[in-house]
């Protein structure tokens, strides 16, 4: 019992912190998601290289959050914004050549783990940052695509205990033995559900286009879960993190949205923008 009390304060604790930032200015999200690709690719080294490589992991954070600092249209500074990026490229640089001096077995495995995270974890949340600061609409569309995620998960969870019980169609047995297809469609139902219900109440949109957001965030979500759980599987660990009582860490969190807002963006970008 205290566990999940724990673990209902410390979700309510994030909705609130999510939709908090989301809703009240750029400034609050722009920092809320430079904390999240931080802690991200902190998690993201524990499990890869977890040992030394102090000035390589800092120089590939930096790297990762340099996107979110460029895209500054609140001080619309063009020097701040190329200084920003004469770093990251001489971060890029700092990688290379620090492995040089190493003498390492593995040196290109090294900077392939250095340079991953910022695609995985910085890019996207880069990509929410873009958003938030160029659409007016915004932040209703990440504020929309969560509640996909969310709806997607309950979904998924409770078509998984009703139907999938049983467990005989297991999704992907070798990675997530407890997922079903059960639970699969149940997820996309109920974002489906969850994005007719966005349309009429929140977004002056088509219908048919939060469907498609739905279903894309449905799918690509599941396959982001089950790569952070190909990750953890690797590292040999439960959790990518702690920092989330009963919750695990960032990358638990965000493991769905990571995978899923990438494709949302570039379906916004072409059809709805």
């Amino acid at each position: 019992m205290r566990n999940l009390i724990i673990r209902t304060a410390s979700g309510l604790l994030f909705l609130a912190i999510m939709i908090g930032s989301i809703l009240w200015n750029t400034y609050a999200f722009a920092a809320l998601t430079c904390i999240i690709i931080i802690i991200g690719m902190f998690e993201f080294f524990n499990l890869t290289i977890p040992k030394r490589h102090l000035s390589q992991k800092t120089a590939s954070i930096f790297i990762g959050l340099s996107g979110v600092l460029f895209f500054n249209p609140v001080t619309n500074n063009k020097f701040l914004s190329a200084f920003f990026v004469i770093v990251a490229i001489a971060c890029l640089t700092m990688i290379w050549i620090i492995e040089l001096y190493k003498k390492s077995e593995k040196p290109i495995e090294n900077i392939a783990l250095f340079i991953l995270p910022i695609i995985y974890i910085a890019v996207p949340f880069t990509l929410m940052h873009y958003l938030n600061c160029f659409d007016p609409d915004g932040k209703f569309y990440i504020l929309a695509f969560f509640i996909l995620i969310w709806a997607n998960d309950v979904g998924a969870y409770c078509f998984g205990i009703l139907f999938g019980k049983h467990g005989k169609h297991k999704f992907f047995p070798r990675i997530s033995p407890k997922k079903t297809w059960e639970g699969f469609a149940g997820g996309i139902i109920t974002a489906i559900i969850a994005s007719v219900i966005i349309a009429k109440s929140m977004l002056n949109i088509e219908i048919y286009h939060l469907i498609i957001i739905a279903i894309t965030t449905s799918v690509f979500g599941t396959f982001g879960d089950l790569a952070e759980s190909m990750l953890k599987r690797s590292a040999g660990v439960k959790d990518s993190g702690k920092i989330m009582p009963g919750h695990g860490g960032i990358l638990d969190r965000f493991d769905s949205a990571i995978f899923a807002f990438p494709m949302v963006f570039v379906y916004y970008m072409i059809l709805i923008y």
